[in-house]
């Protein structure tokens, strides 16, 4: 029985542990650094560790916690139709209180009060993880040298820009190496 090249490859690339596993599963449950290490037997600093220097981990909580909003937006759109039967009932109802709150809803939901957009998820695999932060390095290090364009520069702008992904990129490999992900 032959064992191709890429089965060895990817068993020497690091997982996540078990405790590690779990303790997405707790955060995903909206607890706290601390109620997750006593769930998982861990201290609260290797959670916070974990959730803030880990490309692995910061990764699979992202892919996770998008999959659960992913979720819940099919769901939300299934009650939707319901939902907007129920204000148009409390709108054109009798009591002023219920009648304002539905229009608070409806114009939230039109987007015409307020922000109504969830907040971006985070990048979902370990080498974006990583990029991210050898990008924001990148910068500050190209920054430190010299200011490269004006904030009305648009071009200088871009070459920055290029400049910055070229050294990050350049650095993903050893960054992968160093996080045991290559």
């Amino acid at each position: 029985m032959a064992i191709c090249v890429e089965e060895i490859k990817s068993n020497k690339i690091r997982q996540l542990s078990i405790e590690q596993q779990n303790a997405i599963d707790h955060l995903l449950q909206g607890k706290s650094d601390r109620a997750v290490a006593a769930e998982v037997g861990v201290s609260r600093t290797t959670v916070w560790e974990w959730r803030n220097h880990d490309p692995l981990f910061i990764a699979e909580l992202n892919r996770q916690r998008s999959e659960l909003w992913m979720e819940a937006r099919g769901r939300l759109k299934l009650m939707a139709n319901r939902a907007l039967d129920v204000l148009e009932q409390q709108l054109d109802g009798d009591d002023p209180k219920a009648s304002l709150t539905a229009a608070k809803y409806i114009l939230q939901g039109t987007k015409l009060l307020g922000d109504t957009d969830l907040p971006a998820a985070g990048p979902i695999t370990p080498e974006a993880v990583i990029m991210e932060d050898l990008r924001r390095e990148a910068r500050q290090e190209l920054r430190k040298q010299k200011p490269m364009y004006s904030e009305f520069d648009p071009v200088g702008a871009e070459v920055e820009n290029a400049r910055v992904e070229t050294l990050a990129t350049s650095r993903l490999n050893e960054a992968l190496k160093k996080a045991g992900l290559a």
